[in-house]
């Protein structure tokens, strides 16, 4: 039994009876009727397996499923929409934070390379413009 009766008359807890694995002892409550903690008990060995099983399925972390169609970005309405599917996926639970952090992150480099192709093809665009409106410089033999 782990409980004792305190002059004042309330019960006080014990600590479990168990050393960790580096020789300190385990500063938990000892469970009622035992001298251990739920991590200790040798009674408790099935119990503490079922558990730590049951904590693995619940902490894998949501993805879509495999055969989710890609999605088609060509502009910033596409990352745009992607970002807000994303952000409900969330919300319903389909996916996890982590994966739509990924999504945010990637979305913003994406919407930065789309920016740049855009910027280089405005360039390009601008370019040919100039050289086709300057008229051709006089050469030396037009001197």
């Amino acid at each position: 039994m782990n409980e004792g009766i305190a002059a004042s008359g309330t019960t006080m807890k014990r600590a479990c009876r168990a050393s960790k694995p580096d020789g300190s002892s385990c500063r938990a409550d000892a469970l009622p009727e035992s001298d251990f903690c739920f991590f200790h008990d040798p009674s408790k060995a099935d119990e503490r397996r079922k558990a730590t099983a049951f904590g693995g399925r619940q902490n894998r972390m949501k993805t879509l499923e495999a055969t989710t169609p890609d999605v088609e970005i060509e502009d910033t309405r596409d990352v745009v929409r992607l970002i807000a599917e994303t952000i409900n996926q969330v919300r319903r639970g389909q996916i996890d934070p982590r994966v739509a952090n990924a999504v945010g992150y990637l979305a913003n480099v994406l919407i930065r390379a789309v920016e740049q192709g855009e910027l280089e093809r405005r360039l390009v665009d601008l370019a040919a413009l100039v050289k086709t409106a300057r008229p051709a410089s006089p050469s030396r033999s037009d001197l």
